[in-house]
């Protein structure tokens, strides 16, 4: 069933555990297929996430279409994400689209600037009762050998702490040392900071670039209340796998659903794996 995130993540931080959201590659229906039936069969929200360079291919209001339409094809809370939206006027898009959930990242911005900006969305998607996760500390990006191709800025706990006095997202993603990619070798992942900003905030937290990320590291950022973890990279990567052993299998006999259910059966296992890491399992 379609729901706003909001719920789901004040319920999790409350109980200790965290909602997954999982990258579907611009709506790609077998992954947003996958993810439902796995939350389905675990009794799990689970949120489904999409990024504004994979939607220009398959069409943004597409996604929400049929994000909606297999959401409420279940039982469990469904929420449909914008994942690092850029500017106001794309998260306001989403809105009349029926996204249920919005991320303004503005973690490039001066402090100042990125309250001034995350407030405006607030104050847009809360008049339609959608909440707004922000971001402060810029995030990483790995290539496909481990390396730092990108600014990986730790967040320093009093700028979040100016950050919240400025403006009221209803969660946030912190930058600890977390990239986006695969992780290979050592993590300099830096839990502290999350200690810290617990200690004056009961605001939610997000946690990006999991994929490759040592559990139990996820857990111990989970019992600092991180209500939300997000995968994408190992997604799919999984994903592009399965259809290539499916082919490799000849699984589809000349029919392209026959590969699609193919990748989408075998993809199933891992999302319950990723709704198990985040202790969501039963939390429906």
């Amino acid at each position: 069933m379609l729901v706003s995130s909001k719920e789901m993540l004040e319920k999790a931080y409350k109980n200790g555990y965290a909602v997954p959201a999982i990258n579907t590659q611009g709506g790609t229906y077998d992954i947003i297929r996958a993810v439902c039936l796995a939350a389905e069969e675990c009794g799990s929200p689970v949120i489904l996430a999409h990024y504004l360079s994979t939607g220009a291919y398959s069409g943004h209001a597409w996604f929400a279409e049929t994000a909606k339409w297999l959401a409420n094809q279940v039982k469990v809370p469904v929420a449909i994400h914008l994942d690092h939206g850029d500017t106001f006027e794309h998260c306001v898009e989403m809105l009349r689209y029926g996204f249920t959930s919005l991320m303004y990242d503005g973690s490039a911005c001066s402090l100042e600037e990125n309250a001034r900006q995350t407030n405006l969305v607030i104050r847009a998607a809360h008049a339609v009762n959608v909440p707004v996760e922000a971001e402060i500390g810029e995030l990483a990006r790995l290539d496909d050998q481990g390396r730092v191709i990108g600014e990986s800025n730790m967040a320093d706990p009093e700028n979040v702490r100016r950050f919240l006095e400025m403006c009221a997202p209803d969660s946030l993603a912190i930058g600890i040392g977390n990239a986006h990619g695969f992780y290979k070798g050592p993590v300099n992942i830096n839990l502290e900071i999350l200690e810290a900003c617990r200690s004056f905030t009961d605001v939610p937290f997000v946690l990006h670039g999991c994929t490759g990320m040592d559990d139990s590291l996820v857990k111990q950022a989970i019992s600092y209340g991180v209500a939300k973890i997000n995968f994408g990279t190992q997604v799919r990567y999984q994903y592009v796998d399965y259809i290539r052993q499916g082919l490799a299998q000849g699984v589809d006999q000349g029919h392209a659903w026959r590969l699609s259910q193919f990748a989408c059966q075998q993809l199933i296992p891992d999302i319950k794996k990723i709704i198990a890491l985040s202790g969501a399992e039963g939390k429906a």
